[in-house]
């Protein structure tokens, strides 16, 4: 059984892609806007304090809390935004404005309440696969990988999200992989120096380390956003039943169809120069063998004596010419 031809899908694309639009083409509302959205409820976490007493006090659980929603409620919002805002020039022309800032939050708005609820199931349903094993976890992961973009800019709502995510996730398995290691990859390396930090250092790790790694996070953030948002669009223009070619491809077919309209000329003017030097050629052995059979068809056939007609004979067969003596 034939294995079906799948188009490919880069994961090197989908992060060029992202680096370009959040570190070139928008840092401010890619990069600095989201990041200051959250700092607030960043550096509250960080620098939060228990206290000296073995149970923390209740204002503190309190904060932490209100913390913790607040970061979470601006995660949700910057992500939907960015999302939008990947689209808008996803298969646009070089150079490409995004889309106005205002304009995307307003759509993002419009879907946070289904994204919201689409995150909760899909998390809680990978934490309870892992907790049993960690097979079925990391197959619901990767099967509704992209129910979170789905949900923001295709589908109306968590079942739409769930079949489509379900459906373009199939015999993609190695490219999710590679970009969930891609994404993690820089948040391990950070959690790396720290715990360096805290078995090297004798006394325990400032907070202020916590605090700046946070924030790292929140900038690197937009950029792992940006990278899945185009890695789903082009599994989305795949699946299209009729899939058009992005600007790159178009520019690149007009202008393969302006040489061939500019060369067809200049092949049809060869054609009919050959044409016309290979007819004289043709018509001279013509006319020369007609001129050679003309004089052997114009003399008159010999007749027998009995009133039949011979053939008439070639050079050859004549002989000599009779000579007639004087008498």
């Amino acid at each position: 059984m034939s294995t079906p031809y799948r188009p490919p899908v880069s994961t090197r694309r989908a992060l060029a892609l992202a680096l370009d639009l959040a570190l070139r083409r928008d840092r401010l509302q890619s990069l600095v806007v989201p990041v200051l959205l959250r700092a607030p409820w960043i550096l509250t976490l960080a620098l939060v304090s228990p206290g000296d007493e073995s149970d923390p006090p209740r204002h503190v659980l309190l904060l932490g809390s209100v913390a913790l929603l607040g970061d979470y409620l601006m995660l949700m919002i910057t992500s939907a935004m960015l999302r939008f805002r990947a689209l808008s020039v996803f298969d646009a022309p070089p150079g490409t404005r995004p889309a106005p800032a205002l304009e995307c939050y307003a759509r993002a708005l419009a879907r946070l309440p289904w994204l919201f609820v689409t995150e909760v199931v899909r998390y809680m349903g990978s934490v309870f696969g892992l907790f049993f094993l960690v097979v079925p976890g990391v197959y619901l992961g990767f099967r509704l990988a992209f129910a979170a973009e789905a949900v923001t800019l295709h589908q109306p709502h968590l079942s739409a999200a769930f079949e489509r995510s379900y459906r373009l996730s199939v015999g993609r398995f190695g490219r999710w992989l590679e970009l969930g290691v891609a994404s993690v990859l820089p948040v391990v390396l950070v959690w790396f120096v720290i715990a360096g930090r805290s078995m090297l250092g004798s006394d325990p790790v400032p907070r202020s380390w916590f605090a700046v790694a946070w924030l790292l996070f929140a900038a690197w953030t937009p950029i792992v956003l940006y990278a899945w948002t185009f890695f789903y669009l082009r599994l989305v223009e795949i699946d299209s039943p009729g899939i058009e070619v992005g600007p790159a491809y178009a520019a690149a077919g007009e202008l393969a169809a302006s040489e061939l309209a500019a060369s067809e000329p200049a092949a049809s003017e060869l054609a009919a120069s050959e044409l016309a030097a290979s007819e004289p050629a043709a018509s001279e052995p013509a006319a020369s063998e007609l001129a050679a059979s003309e004089p052997a068809a114009s003399e008159p056939a010999a007749l027998e004596p009995n009133g039949t007609s011979l053939p008439a004979a070639g050079p050859a067969e004549r002989g000599p010419a009779p000579v007639h003596e004087p008498s």
